[in-house]
């Protein structure tokens, strides 16, 4: 590769980035922005860690602008984003509709059954029980 199209190559990508942040971190606006297509946009992310953490950068940033307002909405003591807020960052308050259950450390529970010790009627049940969540091994 040739020193002028380096230098293109990354006069493009400080465009790109550049277009990423005013487009509030959405990669197809940005891409159309630049001019630059979405593959090229993400084989850049693959073969450039820098420019990638860039990108992740910005759209980190965003994130942070989109917590800004809910909060800002929570103080104004707005019932939804209250909600929201707690069934998201409140979960092991028990601000849940869902109660996830897991093993030490939120592992996956394991049971080891020894099929021989089982009558022929709980092999039977075992197996369609198996089959209903369609486990197989």
């Amino acid at each position: 590769m040739r020193q002028g199209e380096r230098l293109s190559k990354k006069k493009k990508k400080a465009k790109l980035l550049e277009c990423l942040r005013e487009t509030s971190g959405i990669v197809a606006y940005a891409c159309e922005k630049a001019g630059i297509s979405r593959v090229t946009y993400y084989n850049w992310c693959k073969e450039d860690i820098d420019f990638k953490r860039k990108a992740e950068d910005i759209q980190e940033l965003q994130i942070d602008v989109a917590e800004a307002a809910l909060l800002k909405k929570i103080k104004n003591e707005d019932t939804t984003a209250i909600i929201f807020y707690l069934k998201t960052k409140g979960k092991n308050r028990g601000y849940s509709e869902r109660h996830e259950i897991g093993g030490v450390n939120g592992a996956p529970i394991t049971m080891d059954v020894d099929t021989n010790q089982l009558g022929e009627e709980e092999r039977k049940l075992l197996l369609k029980i198996a089959e209903s969540l369609n486990v197989n091994g």
